[in-house]
């Protein structure tokens, strides 16, 4: 048994591997991996890009706020930690890029069971992050229908292919948000449908699943009041405003003159493509987004030139503006208290 667990973690990394490799080898079939010559016309403007990476982990993170602050206050706690909030958030998405088959999806719910926060179990963490993946699937698939119907397409041949791509992911997400809103009005329902389907599991399975449906509604039930909803997804269309704005930054100083429409669908294509379960650090799934997405709006020369100048540094930028951002995450999470469970103290940033 000692032999099988120490050899999973090879496995996986394998795997990713072995995934990232085929990704990359269908975005080389498209655009270079690593431009023969950097075409970078502002560097004025990557600077910008690069700033704009700490309202882009500041908001990121701060939206689940509006998930557990009432569950907190319905434990008897007056609102959760900001240092939990903001240290898991920014640590995390480091997280989430380094390990592979999107395996650091769970850093952030582990990190945020571990913040000590009334009421803020495993189980409310991964319910209240499911809630924010799936509201950024449904903007993410907006983003791509309403760039491509604002900006001018070139490659119109494979325009049926991506509508059809949003399509499917946006009946996943909604289905899924649909699951999590049901559970949360109807909770005895949810949990009754929960404990029969793990009954075909044993009286155990039952148990568990049901407890773990009715921790997840519980987190839902808050988040639907319209004071706690509307801020949440206010900002978090401000998270992929700013996004787009980033990439289009981008886009500009490599010479890539595109309107905000087309950023907003290349950000989408892209995003879309790093749901895929591929190597660390998101490589192979990143280069293959790029290389959907460009050809769209560049010619070849464009394409092989200030594309893939385009590809290369938008990957670096997000790769350590994330490893960056990690370090006062760790230092916020440093500062958690480890004694009795307190929702917040005094000292704690707004």
């Amino acid at each position: 048994m000692g032999g099988q667990g120490a050899r999973r973690p090879w496995v996986a990394w394998g795997i990713s591997l072995i995934g990232a490799a085929a990704f990359l080898w269908l975005a080389s079939t498209r655009l270079q991996l690593w431009p023969e010559t950097f075409t970078l016309e502002s560097p004025i403007l990557l600077a910008a890009a690069a700033a704009m990476h700490i309202p882009y982990a500041v908001v990121r993170a701060l939206r689940l706020q509006y998930v557990f602050d009432p569950l907190v206050k319905r434990s008897g706690g007056r609102r959760m930690s900001r240092r939990v909030l903001y240290g898991s958030g920014f640590l995390s998405f480091f997280v989430l890029l380094v390990l592979p088959l999107k395996l650091g999806e769970l850093s952030r719910p582990m990190l945020l069971a571990r913040g000590r926060q009334p009421g803020l179990g495993l189980p409310e963490a991964v319910g209240g992050v499911a809630l924010e993946r799936l509201v950024d699937g449904l903007i993410i698939v907006a983003m791509l229908f309403g760039g491509l119907a604002l900006s001018e397409v070139q490659l119109e041949s494979s325009l049926a292919d991506v509508r059809m791509v949003g399509m499917t992911m946006s009946g996943v997400f909604a289905l899924g948000l649909l699951v999590l809103v049901v559970a949360a009005r109807m909770p005895q329902r949810a949990v009754a449908l929960a404990s029969a389907i793990g009954g075909i599991f044993g009286a155990r399975a039952r148990e568990l699943v049901a407890g773990l449906v009715e921790r997840v509604a519980g987190t839902m039930r808050g988040v639907l009041a319209l004071e706690h909803a509307g801020p949440f997804v206010a900002w978090s269309i401000l998270y992929w405003a700013i996004t787009a704005a980033q990439l289009w930054l981008v886009l500009a100083a490599c010479g890539i003159h595109l309107n905000g429409a087309a950023a907003a669908a290349i950000i989408a294509i892209v995003g879309l493509s790093i749901q895929l379960p591929g190597g660390p650090a998101q490589f192979g799934t990143f280069q293959m987004g790029t290389g959907l997405a460009l050809p769209l709006y560049l010619d070849a020369a464009a394409l092989q030139s200030a594309g893939s100048t385009f590809s290369a540094v938008m990957y670096a930028l997000q790769l350590v503006g994330a490893g960056l951002m990690a370090l006062p995450g760790l230092a916020l999470l440093a500062r958690v208290p480890q004694g009795p469970e307190d929702a917040d103290s005094p000292e704690e940033a707004p």
